[in-house]
């Protein structure tokens, strides 16, 4: 048994939408000694995908999901431990949450990554075309990415690389936007969840709940 903490999140009282009854898994990337991409000053790549899986935690449980966060901190988690932790839960998918990077600081855009082709490959188009849509950056499209989070969890997973942080106007309003840049991904990611749920169940629930190049890691 791994022995690590995992961070199990449940509803109390909450309406019906397409992800109440759900469990998932969701990836907080990077952590501890591991910040991700630093390009923007004074805002980790580490903190900012926390700061957005737990938002996005908190639109799920609000509509009735369980949610597990593999880390609720900042701490260091190997490809293993996160996939370990993952498939010790009986989550149905998972997100890893991420922020792209680039040298160029005018470079923007959202990407999608899956790992296994029949196990990811539509839920990771899913997701994407939600972020695609609502975020306002180029679309970078969905593309195949050898990581072991993905490749070893038991259930469709994907890693959203929503934005690039290293972007000049991306980093102003991340870091002194009071967090509504945050909530803008967190939502579209649950925007594309609920449609997986919906789009899988047949229909049911309210669509939207709560309203409305390779990543450098």
């Amino acid at each position: 048994m791994l022995a690590l903490p995992l961070f199990v999140f449940t509803p109390i009282t909450y309406s019906a939408t397409n992800v109440t009854g759900h469990h998932l898994v969701i990836d907080p990337g990077h952590g501890g000694s591991d910040p991700g991409s630093t390009a923007c000053v004074g805002l980790l790549e580490s903190d900012a995908n926390l700061d957005i899986a737990r938002r996005l935690r908190g639109l799920l449980v609000a509509d009735g999901a369980t949610v597990y966060l593999t880390r609720d901190g900042d701490i260091s988690l190997s490809n293993n431990d996160r996939y370990s932790l993952a498939n010790l839960t009986d989550g149905e998918v998972l997100v890893s949450v991420h922020l792209n990077g680039s040298t160029d600081p005018n470079v923007n855009g959202t990407l999608g990554l899956y790992g296994k082709k029949s196990k990811d490959f539509s839920f990771t188009n899913v997701l994407h075309r939600r972020l695609a849509s609502e975020l306002s950056v180029p679309d970078l499209g969905i593309t195949n990415f050898a990581s072991g989070v993905l490749l070893k969890t038991n259930m469709p997973a994907t890693i959203s690389e929503s934005v690039f942080i290293s972007n000049v106007v991306e980093c102003a309003v991340l870091r002194n936007g009071g967090g509504a840049r945050q909530q803008e991904i967190a939502q579209s990611l649950y925007n594309g969840l609920s449609d997986w749920f919906g789009e899988s169940s047949g229909g049911g629930g309210s669509g939207n709940g709560h309203g409305g190049g390779k990543p450098q890691h």
